[in-house]
Parts: C-alpha cells; sequence; structure tokens
C-alpha cells in the first residue's frame, strides 16, 4: 500500500481504525517507515533514504509483527 505524507493538522483525539496511519515526528524530520519483508527503508518527505541514519528505528521496525490478513 502506498499512501503520501500527510500535512499535519491540529486535532484534539488521536483517530483509530484499520485505514489510520500515524505518522512519528523524530527531530524535526519527517520519515516514513517502509517494510517489504525483512527489508526496511526510512524515507524522508523529499524521497531521501534515511535507514542508515536511524538503524534502531529499522531494527524496531524488523521487530513489529505483521498482522494477517
Amino acid at each position: 500500500m502506498k499512501f503520501d505524507f500527510c500535512i499535519p493538522t491540529t486535532g484534539k483525539a488521536v483517530p483509530y481504525g484499520p485505514d489510520w496511519f500515524h505518522e512519528i515526528k523524530f527531530d524535526s524530520y519527517r520519515l516514513r517507515v517502509e517494510r517489504d519483508g525483512n527489508r526496511v527503508r526510512l524515507i524522508t518527505r523529499g524521497g531521501y533514504d534515511w535507514t542508515k541514519r536511524f538503524p534502531r528505528i529499522a531494527e524496531a521496525a524488523l521487530k513489529n509483527r505483521r498482522g494477517q490478513s
């Protein structure tokens, strides 16, 4: 599933549901975690691969279990 980065807006509650993606902002950088099997990439809004800059985030993404559809 592909999606674009969202433009942040102010909210009063965190939405949830099967179609909701959470975007976490880290140290003023916006990154998207892309996982395909055992491959993880951290991509910036500008399209740069910053996986090597944040190896602990990539490792944590590999430890997350994927849900069965």
